[in-house]
């Protein structure tokens, strides 16, 4: 496919809305009932975290802080190349590197915030999105929220949540563009083997019937990612971004029935 080619199916792409001054009501009605994606641009404007998280930030106070670096190798991350780095070391190489040099990213980190409890004072959870998974035992849940840190051209490659659950994802430094895909797309992803930032087509023939929404998100934009919506991300920055997977209305199956599996089934499972 040639780069003009390439430009203009970009260009074709139906973009996620984008609101403000967005009503609770208006949100369920139009965006979580009708499991549609939706960038919101005005709901952290009184988080601390919005103009007090930056890189200098995060190495001035947590430099010394040991942090889980995930290594991006042949299109995937795997769990057998992680290392863990100064959190100040990590920040000084995102700088002066972009992925291609330095394909480390802090992903879905839960554990500084349990280290450094002040930080969950520097956000809270838009109205949008209440979580029903405070009504299962605490043992049930993963642990939220998460942070990712992470160079120029970090990817997330292509996958649907845990547990099909719902996602918001809030952008603090630096800009992240996203492709995502609605669960009818599911038969032509390839069980979320193919790039859509570069499709092998040859080996993936079915990718070129697929429709996609598309949307760069920049500081202060908040993103809802329905259930079961497949989504590759990728830093067009030095990125900050904290995330949350939750459980409610067009994901109580889902999320309940893969909780349950994996939380309670499979841990009797290992006990007998």
């Amino acid at each position: 496919m040639s780069t003009a080619s390439k430009e203009a199916e970009i260009d074709s792409i139906t973009q996620v809305d984008r609101r403000a001054r967005l009503s609770a009501r208006e949100f369920r009605r139009e965006y979580l009932y009708r499991r549609k994606p939706v960038v919101i641009t005005d709901t952290i404007e009184d988080w601390k975290a919005r103009h007090l998280w930056t890189l200098d930030y995060f190495r001035s106070h947590y430099g010394d802080t040991q942090i889980t670096l995930s290594k991006y190798e042949g299109e995937h991350y795997r769990s057998s190349a992680v290392k863990t780095l100064a959190l100040g070391s990590f920040i000084d190489a995102i700088k002066s590197n972009d992925f291609t040099t330095y394909p480390y990213y802090v992903r879905d980190d839960w554990r500084i915030f349990l280290e450094y409890k002040e930080l969950l004072t520097h956000y809270a959870v838009p109205k949008y999105f209440f979580d029903w998974y405070v009504f299962v035992p605490g043992f049930m849940r993963l642990i939220y929220p998460r942070i990712f840190i992470g160079p120029k051209g970090a990817i997330t490659p292509l996958h649907c949540d845990i547990w099909e659950t719902h996602a918001w994802l809030a952008q603090l430094v630096g800009r992240k563009r996203w492709l995502l895909f609605s669960p009818d797309q599911r038969e032509f992803l390839y069980s979320y083997q193919v790039q859509p930032c570069q499709p092998d087509l040859e080996k993936f023939p079915l990718f070129r019937r697929a429709r996609a929404l598309e949307c760069t998100i920049g500081p202060g934009d908040v993103i809802f990612v329905p259930s079961g919506w497949g989504h590759e991300v990728i830093s067009l920055d030095t990125t900050i971004s904290i995330t949350h997977n939750y459980l409610g209305p067009g994901c109580f199956k889902s999320g309940l029935a893969n909780c349950f599996k994996e939380k309670f089934v499979d841990r009797l499972k290992g006990i007998f």
